[in-house]
């Protein structure tokens, strides 16, 4: 639930990026070179454990192919890659990206080939069309392959809505909660005649959070302006204020102790957040098993998570590796990695299998891919600049302290926009 540290809009650091270097690429500066395989960089969970280990015994379909996955901390796979980039040396030959960060590999595009030039075209129509787009640069070249997604939906205690006079069945919370604005009022109520005077929310960063991602718009355009300032942003900001005037919030932080026992207790009766959220609310909450229920996200769906796989220009056998790459993230492969992973397909051919629709008794017997299904093919596309992260750091600090310290809410909106501009400004944005 954490945001990602941002990693540096240039592979060279400040002053300098890759795109001056020299070098052939290919073979010479691959990870795998002199080796029967072509190298892939992963972190835990973000692919199929089984899936790779067919794949390093022998790629289905492509004689003689073999792909060994190299597992890499999370927080460590993309400054690893810049590394090894900027080096020239055991680049690997693929490598998962982080939704968060793809587009910070944009200012060095050409250190990636382009999957067009692979015939990634003619796969287009099996996946999400706002992730197929989401792969590619400014320039139009094709970086990342879709992986996995991440779907929202409106998490909700059914007991406690029922408890507090509210409408309760999914249908109907989604018929009565509409937008944000319905959402707040349902709080209120909530608040007032729910047994124990429960929050709404956990925080106000995770509104503000999806309120963003339902806007194709974020902090940067596409040309390099800073639009935190504008209408889209301060909606979002002004939501979240609102949950927090009116006392609707719990003030804590997600994955603390503090929350643990507020899920677990009922002191929170949503989460408006993805599809992963799932497993983490039933390890975090187990006793409350059978009282959540899954609804549309008021104002809409949105993608919250999710990566992408792209090829290094280093790649030994680019057409090999694509043709690992379209075996490994066929509907039918995501859809078996949905069984073992949990990663949400990026095919929406694989929301029809019988496998995505079992009942989970968590949820009281609900589907959940009844929701999150229409949801990922709903999410918008969201135009993410390479300076993302350091745009939007601001305000989400500025958010903690409206909420923790007690800031106020407009001085807080300037001082985010002021430290936002002045920031970007130092890296070229205007």
């Amino acid at each position: 639930m954490s945001r990602r540290r941002f990693l540096g809009a240039s592979l060279g650091g400040a002053g300098a990026g890759l795109l001056g270097l020299t070098g052939c690429g290919g073979e010479a500066g691959s990870a795998s070179a002199g080796t029967d395989h072509l190298s892939l960089w992963y972190w835990k969970g973000s692919l199929s454990d089984q899936l790779l280990a067919t794949a390093r015994r022998g790629v289905p379909g492509v004689p003689g192919l073999r792909v060994k996955g190299s597992q890499i901390p999370d927080g460590d796979i993309d400054s690893k890659v810049r590394t090894s980039l900027a080096a020239r040396a055991y680049v690997p030959d693929l490598t998962v990206v982080n939704s968060d960060n793809l587009a910070t590999f944009f200012p060095d595009e050409n250190e990636f080939l382009d999957l067009r030039t692979l015939g990634a075209e003619s796969v287009r129509d099996q996946y999400l069309d706002w992730k197929w787009k989401a792969c590619f640069t400014p320039t139009g070249r094709m970086i990342g392959f879709p992986l996995d997604a991440g779907p929202t939906a409106l998490y909700y205690r059914r007991d406690l809505f029922r408890d507090a006079g509210l409408p309760h069945e999914p249908a109907d919370v989604a018929e009565e909660i509409p937008t944000w604005e319905k959402f707040i009022a349902a709080g209120r109520t909530l608040r007032a005649k729910g047994p124990g005077k429960p929050c709404l929310v956990s925080n106000i960063g995770n509104v503000f959070q999806q309120v963003l991602l339902q806007s194709p718009k974020q902090f940067v355009d596409a040309e390099n302006r800073f639009i935190g300032d504008q209408e889209h942003v301060r909606r979002a900001w002004d939501l979240s204020a609102e949950i927090l005037r009116q006392q609707l919030s719990a003030g804590i932080t997600d994955g603390t102790p503090d929350f643990n026992a507020a899920m677990s207790g009922g002191r929170v009766t949503t989460m408006t957040t993805a599809v992963w959220a799932i497993y983490g609310l039933k390890d975090t909450a187990p006793k409350t098993s059978g009282s959540w229920r899954l609804t549309t996200l008021p104002d809409g769906p949105c993608n919250y998570g999710g990566s992408y796989v792209t090829l290094t220009r280093y790649c030994r056998e680019p057409e090999a590796a694509f043709a690992f790459l379209k075996w490994m993230l066929s509907p039918a492969n995501q859809l078996k990695s949905y069984q073992e992973m949990a990663l949400f397909p990026t095919t929406p051919a694989s929301y029809a299998d019988p496998a995505m629709h079992k009942p989970d008794p968590f949820f009281g017997g609900q589907q959940p891919i009844d929701v999150f299904g229409p949801a990922a093919r709903k999410a918008p596309v969201v135009w993410f600049s390479p300076y993302e992260e350091t745009a939007n750091t601001p305000f989400f600090q500025e958010l903690a302290n409206v909420e923790m310290l007690g800031k106020n809410p407009e001085r807080a909106w300037r001082d985010a926009v002021n430290t936002a501009e002045t920031t970007l400004s130092r890296v070229g944005v205007s």
